[in-house]
C-alpha cells in the first residue's frame, strides 16, 4: 500500500500527542504554536500536519489520549474489590493518584474549558463527551460495588469529578492543602450521598433538618 513521505507510525504519533498535551496544559490552546510543538517533540511540521491535520485535529487527538488514560485509571482503581466501602476506597487512591502523577489531564480539561470550549463547538462536544465517559465509569463503579443501581448516581459522579478539579486549583493556591483531609472528606460525602440515596430515611436526621435562625432580642 503506498505511503506518504510520514508513516504514522504510533512513536511518531506518541512523540507529537506527548509534546502537544504538556505544551497545552502549560500554554494553554491559544499559546501553544505548532513551531513550538515541532521543537518540543522534535517532529517536522508538515509531518504534525500529516498525522493531525490540523492544530484542531490535535486537539481531539490529545483529548481523546487524556480520555483513555482518565477512564482507564477510574475503571482499574475499584477493580478486585470485595465490598463496597473498598471500591470506593480503591477509587478514591485513583483519584489521589490522578491528582499526585497525572495533573496534567485535569489542567489541560480546565484551561480548555476556560479557553476553548466557547468558541469550538466541535472542541466542546469532545469534552462533554470525555466527561460522560468519565462519569458514566464512576456512576457503573457504584453500580457493581453495592450491587444496584443507585437512584440519581450520576450527581455522585459531578460531585467526585468536581472535587478533583477543585483539588488542582486548589493546590496552585494554597499550598499547604492536605491531601489526606481533602481525600478523608470527600468518602464521607460520597458514602453518605450513596447510603442517602439507597436509604431516603438517612436525609430525614436531625442534622439535615433546616434550623431555624436565631434572631436577636427586641
Amino acid at each position: 500500500m503506498p505511503r506518504g513521505p510520514y508513516q504514522k507510525s504510533d512513536v511518531t504519533r506518541e512523540k507529537i500527542l506527548s509534546a502537544a498535551t504538556e505544551l497545552f496544559a502549560q500554554r494553554g490552546y491559544a499559546g501553544t504554536g505548532v513551531d513550538r510543538l515541532a521543537e518540543k517533540s522534535g517532529i517536522a511540521k508538515t509531518a504534525i500536519y500529516y498525522h493531525f491535520g490540523n492544530k484542531e485535529g490535535l486537539l481531539a487527538a490529545v483529548l481523546d489520549r487524556a480520555a483513555t488514560v482518565w477512564i482507564e485509571n477510574i475503571k482499574q482503581s475499584a477493580e478486585r474489590a470485595s465490598s463496597a466501602e473498598e471500591a470506593l476506597d480503591r477509587a478514591l487512591a485513583g483519584m489521589r493518584t490522578m491528582v499526585e502523577e497525572k495533573s496534567w489531564i485535569l489542567k489541560l480539561l480546565l484551561l480548555l474549558t476556560l479557553e476553548v470550549a466557547d468558541e469550538k463547538p466541535e472542541i466542546r462536544k469532545s469534552m462533554r463527551q470525555l466527561y460522560a465517559r468519565a462519569r458514566s465509569s464512576i456512576v457503573a463503579g457504584i453500580r457493581d460495588a453495592v450491587g444496584a443501581d443507585v437512584p440519581d448516581a450520576d450527581m455522585v459522579g459531578n460531585v467526585m469529578l468536581g472535587q478533583l478539579q477543585a483539588v488542582v486549583v486548589g493546590l496552585e493556591l494554597v499550598p499547604d492543602l492536605s491531601l489526606d483531609e481533602v481525600f478523608s472528606n470527600l468518602r464521607e460525602i460520597v458514602l453518605y450521598m450513596v447510603a442517602s440515596r439507597l436509604d431516603p430515611s438517612l436525609q430525614e436526621t436531625a442534622l439535615l433538618q433546616p434550623v431555624a435562625p436565631v434572631l436577636p432580642e427586641a
